[in-house]
């Protein structure tokens, strides 16, 4: 599989990466199809972030095909299309029902990365 990462030359590269895997029940695997580049992913090329030699690009807002999820998804299925957002909250919590999923109570990992890469493993994708 294919990813971004950064040198610490802020340059971007593509580089052959491990194909991501469930980890938590709550994970889904997504084929990308089409992806973006989110102001957040410019940060170390601008110095506010540092970033460590061969780290994946943040990536973290793409489109694409469920190819697998864990044991606790039953809300998508492989097959569908989805879009993967920036943010990614319990959709439970007050922060969630408020419109506010980035402030997620259940999930202090709200954040999934490396959406410009070939797939992408998906953290609380319920």
């Amino acid at each position: 599989m294919k990813t971004a990462i950064f040198d610490s030359a802020r340059h971007m590269a593509v580089e052959e990466a491990p194909m991501p895997a469930i980890e938590q029940p709550d994970d889904a695997i997504i084929r990308v199809v089409r992806t973006c580049v989110c102001g957040s992913d410019l940060w170390p090329f601008r110095g506010i972030n540092a970033s460590v030699d061969h780290s994946e690009n943040p990536g973290h807002e793409a489109i694409g095909i469920v190819e697998q999820v864990g044991d606790a998804i039953t809300s998508v299925k492989p097959g569908d299309f989805v879009i993967a957002p920036f943010t990614h909250g319990c959709g439970q919590c007050r922060a969630c029902r408020a419109g506010f999923d980035g402030s997620c109570m259940a999930h202090p990992d709200n954040f999934s990365i490396g959406a410009q890469g070939q797939y992408i493993r998906f953290q609380h994708a319920q």
